[in-house]
């Protein structure tokens, strides 16, 4: 189950909607209206046991 459908179960789907787009907006760097840039850092943590 992704987050839409159990949204969706809950009713909560129009405002996990509105929260995704505030996040893409808040987090987009693209210079125009017309691109996207978002910065995305991994980090892999390996540990040996």
């Amino acid at each position: 189950m992704d987050a839409f459908e159990a949204a969706e179960k809950n009713e909560k789907a129009a405002s996990l909607l509105q929260e995704l787009e505030e996040l893409f907006s808040s987090q987009n760097q693209g210079s125009s209206a017309t691109s996207t840039f978002i910065p995305a850092i991994f980090l892999l943590v390996t540990v040996k046991v």
